[in-house]
């Protein structure tokens, strides 16, 4: 995706077009209160994604402001922006959060995709990002303002790699990838770890991601005979390869993504069919934690469900925010130094039980992975 200035002065001239809820304009806005942008796709085919993620971001700014706010009493205001997981919707959107004056800083966005080209606009205007995109070249590009909230894709491709070849002793693998940032990315990164531990890659398979038919890549997969096939892919497209391929006798087995790890995935490919899909995942059970129980228990109370899927990563990414602000002075807070002070943050209890700091480029240290089989309708931890 090209990120230079052409595309921001188009950004600029069109940026109204985006479509931004919560949002005020700075003079009729209480000067007490600062605002965090949201950005993810909150309508289409990944709303569930964006809507969870942003509801674990309400869930820790409510609880801030509940408990008196920032030191002096100033309260945040989460500012929500549908990016539709749309790469030009996201710098549109970017350009909005970067006009608000009283923005100092964004939690966005959830697609590596999306996410690329917002950094140009976002660091144009000096704006912290904490993101949760998990395409390694996020915090590659030469960017001081990004902050990543999770891991990269190195730790659950490779995860996958390891286990298929150490642990089911499985040698030859098939690849299927959707040509976008997230897939092609996460599946490169597979490949590259598989063949390192002495596996063939029989084949990859590149599918547009709005391809609905898989027949001729199934066709070519059957005549491989791969012991395994990875999946780098979102949803709802990686349930239907995942339905097709079992509907058509490939008896491989299947490693997927995170994106694959939602009730969807059964709901979309079919229980029978999900049955024995090997998922990686950076959370672990939400009971295998008191701080994860907690949150699984205010997070109930707020919404009247379950938790889901990137909903403890938005209440983390949140939390980072937040709790960096709240060692800074009211008269420090501004964009340029919520970046310094991001880089320099060092905070001990989250809620997945790891202490968050961040690399010189912006990457989470000590970040988790976790393998999940799917199981009778269920997610069960493997690893």
């Amino acid at each position: 995706m090209q990120q230079g200035n052409k595309m921001k002065k188009v950004v600029i001239a069109v940026a109204g077009l985006a479509i931004i809820s919560g949002a005020t304009s700075a003079s009729g806005q209480d000067a007490g209160t600062f605002h965090i942008g949201a950005a993810a796709p909150l309508s289409g085919p990944q709303a569930i994604f964006g809507q969870g993620l942003t509801n674990g971001m309400q869930l820790y700014f409510d609880q801030l402001n509940a408990a008196g706010g920032l030191p002096g009493g100033h309260k945040v205001e989460l500012v929500k922006a549908d990016d539709r997981a749309d790469p030009r919707e996201g710098v549109l959107v970017a350009q909005k959060f970067c006009d608000d004056e009283q923005m100092i800083g964004v939690l966005a966005h959830f697609n590596s995709g999306v996410t690329i080209p917002s950094l140009d606009v976002y660091g144009g205007c000096s704006m912290p990002q904490v993101t949760v995109s998990s395409n390694p070249q996020v915090t590659q590009l030469g960017f001081g303002h990004v902050f990543r909230a999770a891991n990269d894709d190195y730790a659950q491709a490779q995860l996958s790699a390891s286990y298929a070849i150490e642990t089911l002793k499985e040698k030859r693998a098939a690849i299927i990838q959707d040509k976008q940032a997230f897939g092609e990315g996460v599946a490169k990164i597979f490949e590259d770890k598989f063949k390192a531990l002495g596996g063939e890659v029989t084949s990859v398979s590149g599918v547009n991601s709005t391809d609905v038919d898989f027949g001729p890549v199934i066709t070519s997969l059957k005549a491989e005979n791969p012991d395994m096939v990875y999946v780098g892919a979102v949803m709802p497209q990686l349930a239907l390869i995942v339905r097709q391929m079992r509907e058509q006798g490939i008896k491989a087995s299947y490693f997927v993504p995170d994106g694959g790890f939602t009730p969807d995935l059964f709901a979309q490919a079919g229980k029978d069919n999900a049955e024995g899909t090997l998922i990686t995942f950076q959370v672990p059970p939400y009971d295998s934690k008191p701080e994860l129980v907690a949150f699984a228990k205010a997070y109930r109370e707020k919404f009247g469900k379950e938790p889901d899927t990137y909903d403890a990563y938005g209440y983390l990414a949140a939390w980072i925010v937040g709790e960096t602000l709240k060692g800074m002075s009211k008269a420090d807070v501004n964009r340029e130094n919520l970046i310094k002070a991001l880089h320099a943050t060092n905070l001990k209890n989250s809620l997945l039980g790891i202490d968050v700091s961040f690399t010189e480029h912006g990457d989470l240290k000590g970040g988790l992975a976790f393998l999940y089989k799917a199981t009778d309708g269920q997610f069960k931890l493997v690893k």
